[in-house]
């Protein structure tokens, strides 16, 4: 079943912000993702209490964090490495 893919405004910002080729990548794995093929780079983000389960999707050097509900994956922020895991202390 193929899950429908939302954005957040700050996701959305994001993605804006990202060079074609880098766009072109993240598309390609947000659509696996939400068709729920099992071989990418996913993990659960932990000590994060008090918010929904929040997990992340490496690609590369960049990072989707975002949450998965039954028919729709919620992604909250795109960003590299380094910068990703900020906004969430």
């Amino acid at each position: 079943m193929k899950k429908e893919i939302l954005f957040s405004s700050q996701a959305q910002r994001d993605y804006k912000k990202l060079s074609k080729e880098t766009k072109r990548r993240i598309k390609a794995s947000l659509k696996k993702l939400a068709s729920g093929i099992k071989h990418l780079d996913i993990k659960k983000l932990k000590g994060i209490e008090g918010r929904e389960d929040l997990f992340r999707l490496r690609i590369g050097d960049y990072r989707i964090v975002y949450y998965p509900q039954k028919t729709v994956i919620k992604v909250i922020r795109i960003d590299r490495r380094s910068k990703i895991y900020e906004w969430l202390e």
